[in-house]
């Protein structure tokens, strides 16, 4: 429970984690730091969730994600049906296709071979109150109409936290807040970071709309479905895209400002205007739109010039901010809330070191920066796409044995080595078939070769909880080229942080010292380099 006090200046609300911004970055932070142990508190300046679509691609491992906490059902209820991963071109939507080119994700039979999950079309109006239901329902707190005054960095009991003031003027004190309050972010402001713009692709305009019934919009979309149509009418040039709920989305490249302001620009954008953009676009002259909304934006990417800074930490728009070429931006966020939330909740439970915080931004902010990067150069291919940017890298940290932090990108050998997603099998478990990422638990899980029963003795000692699973079969083993007597140590986000091949002449007592080096290296309470087998 969250302590509260009265006072004439409003209430004081005492927590573990206070994260400011109720969208995917926020909730996903909140949702996985409730689940680890930490008493949460959101708060959100707007008065609901996200009333447009806004994004609405959700990629493989967002969707192991989502998995993990028990939502594919619901998120699959939101979804915009099967749509191959692919861009149509053509002069208008309901002419016929050029091209056809690849949008950057794999189809759903590539996900299944290296996942329990596929990616899919979802809007973010869809998925955000199911996190926010999925918060509350774990004892996390949300609140709406609760925008940040100001933030400060005060001195706690134990160590060092932060202060904030909300409008209205209640007050919250915490021990870690992170910033999920997007581009222009306060929180980032508060906490002295900097801002590095990385470039811009040019000012947009974007109308959601609804095609009447009968317009013939669906129906193609039925028949030839795609994720997006790059329209190449010479009048109405642009992307349409279906959104969900019966609705679409048209989004153009505002010309350049000349003499005139971006106001006098957009101002061109009258009702009518749009209606007959709508028309030309799709190709239907007698479509009768109901428009939904407008809105201008410039595509822009930029990172922050750290995700951390003492007790605060970024993520999402607040730490890298990308535009909507290769639809990394919710899923980025989200991985950033997943990635940060189980470390703030070991923080709290006294299981972390300083260094397991560090390593929050020691290996986020090379995703973040490649990703911001690969928003900016459209029409290309790239090494972060698809599977391999999604599931197929490699972190490194201070609390990974596999080299130093460096800064930069890593893609993963697919081989189960130190700061790789643990590759994905189907094993039978508690007397089912489970995907070997369902078997992970609230703190460490060991998977071993042959000889499990050192490794289980060892890890029944040690001050960080580590799970040691019977698996039915040697699956596990195999895919990860584990022979008698090795093991894997890994992290509750799915990552390897350790790997101990065995030695001829190795006791149990050895396992046991090697095991208990690896924990204290991978919670940041020593070296990492000093348990490396």
């Amino acid at each position: 429970m969250q302590k509260h006090a009265g006072s004439r200046h409003g209430s004081l609300t005492e927590t573990d984690v206070l994260v400011v911004g109720a969208g995917p970055a926020g909730l996903a932070t909140a949702l996985a730091a409730v689940t680890h142990g930490a008493r949460v508190l959101v708060v959100e300046r707007r008065s609901t969730t996200s009333t447009i679509p806004r994004a609405t691609g959700v990629s493989t491992r967002t969707m192991e994600i989502l998995r993990e906490w028990g939502l594919t059902d619901a998120v699959l209820a939101g979804s915009i049906g099967d749509v191959p991963p692919r861009v149509a071109v053509a002069e208008t939507l309901v002419a016929p296709a050029r091209e056809h080119r690849d949008v950057g994700y794999p189809t759903r039979r590539e996900a299944l071979r290296a996942s329990a999950a596929h990616p899919l079309l979802c809007p973010q109006d869809h998925l955000e109150p199911l996190l926010v239901a999925e918060l509350r329902r774990r004892g996390g707190e949300v609140r709406f109409d609760s925008a940040l005054v100001d933030l400060s960095v005060v001195d706690l009991p134990a160590a060092a936290g932060v202060e904030a003031r909300l409008a209205g003027g209640d007050r919250v004190r915490a021990r870690f807040v992170v910033g999920a309050d997007g581009p222009r972010s306060r929180v980032r402001t508060a906490l002295g970071i900097g801002l590095e713009e990385l470039g811009t692709l040019g000012d947009y305009v974007q109308v959601l709309f609804r095609p009447d019934a009968g317009s013939g919009v669906d129906a193609h979309f039925a028949r030839e479905p795609s994720v997006l149509w790059t329209i190449e009418h010479p009048e109405a040039a642009g992307v349409l895209l279906p959104v969900g709920a019966g609705r679409w989305c048209y989004a153009r490249q505002l010309p350049d400002g000349g003499d005139g302001t971006g106001a006098e620009r957009i101002a061109h954008y009258t009702p009518e205007y749009w209606r007959w953009l709508l028309r030309t676009a799709t190709g239907l002259p007698a479509l009768e739109p109901r428009l939904l909304g407008t809105q201008a934006f410039t595509m822009a990417g930029a990172v922050a010039t750290t995700m951390r800074s003492g007790p605060g930490f970024l993520v999402g728009d607040a730490a890298h901010r990308m535009t909507p070429v290769g639809g990394n931006g919710m899923n980025t966020a989200i991985h950033d809330g997943h990635e940060l939330g189980w470390r703030l909740g070991w923080a709290v439970r006294g299981w972390a070191g300083p260094a397991l915080l560090d390593s929050y931004a020691e290996e986020r902010e090379p995703v973040g920066r490649a990703r911001a990067l690969r928003s900016l150069r459209p029409g290309v291919t790239d090494r972060i796409d698809g599977l391999t940017g999604d599931v197929g890298l490699a972190y490194r940290s201070g609390t990974v044995v596999a080299g130093p932090a460096d800064g930069d990108l890593h893609v993963g050998t697919g081989t189960a080595q130190p700061g790789e997603r643990l590759p994905h099998v189907w094993v039978r478990a508690e007397g089912r078939r489970r995907a070997v990422l369902d078997l992970l638990g609230p703190g460490f899980t060991l998977f071993t070769g042959a000889e499990a029963a050192d490794w289980r003795a060892a890890a029944a000692h040690l001050p960080v909880p580590v799970a040691v699973p019977e698996v039915g079969d040697d699956r596990v083993a195999r895919r990860c080229g584990l022979g008698p007597g090795s093991a894997l140590l890994v992290r509750p986000d799915g990552v390897i942080a350790w790997r101990h091949d065995a030695r001829a002449w190795e006791t149990g007592a050895d396992h046991a010292r090697s095991l208990a080096r690896a924990v204290g290296a991978a919670v940041g309470l020593e070296p990492a380099v000093a348990c490396a087998a």
